[in-house]
């Protein structure tokens, strides 16, 4: 199944980038629908590899997705970690910051 939605926050558009809202919406989406989600330091947190965002977004490559997650994560919209106990899994889990959900929060979107 594709993300066919076309949903965006303006806000994190005009902070960031079309591409980054997209793919903020597709993580606040794996938050609330996702089986791979934890509550951990005081955030709910999805896991998702940056080639699974590409099969669901087949209008990005893996190298856009991951210029895009950096810039998120450099504008404090979102936190990256891994929590997997298995050491050979480096999948990361995302979650917004306290701005990311004010910004979130305001949220005016398209689509």
């Amino acid at each position: 199944m594709y993300y066919n939605e076309r949903k965006f926050n303006m806000d994190i558009a005009q902070l960031c980038g079309l591409r980054e809202a997209v793919i903020a919406d597709y993580i606040r989406e794996l938050q609330i629908t996702s089986e791979e989600t934890m509550f951990r330091h005081g955030y709910f947190w999805a896991k998702c590899s940056q080639k699974r965002m590409t099969a669901h977004m087949p209008f990005l490559t893996e190298d856009m997705v991951r210029r895009s997650v950096r810039k998120l994560i450099d504008k404090g919209i979102i936190r990256v970690g891994v929590f997997d106990d298995d050491k050979f899994d480096h999948t990361y889990w995302y979650t917004f910051t306290d701005y990311g959900e004010d910004l979130l929060d305001d949220r005016v979107c398209v689509g």
